[in-house]
């Protein structure tokens, strides 16, 4: 099923609160992984609150970047 910009940020908003992992493409065959908890949901970005362990403690990014493909978002399955 193909989303759009007003989808992607319904279905961000409806994760708040969630454990999400996010996988960046960085270029050549690298990817960024990050992992935490769904904080926010502004207008243009949403912010994840990494793992303790991560450098730096959040991370934001946008919804268009969904939908370019750039990043790739999963969500914890809910018990």
């Amino acid at each position: 099923m193909e989303m759009g910009l007003v989808d992607i940020k319904s279905w961000i908003k409806g994760h708040l609160g969630s454990n999400i992992k996010v996988v960046e493409q960085a270029g050549r065959k690298r990817t960024n992984e990050y992992v935490g908890v769904l904080v926010e949901a502004f207008p243009a970005v949403f912010i994840v609150d990494l793992s303790a362990s991560e450098q730096p403690a959040h991370a934001s990014f946008t919804y268009t970047k969904i939908l370019t493909e750039d990043i790739q978002v999963t969500f914890e399955k809910r018990p």
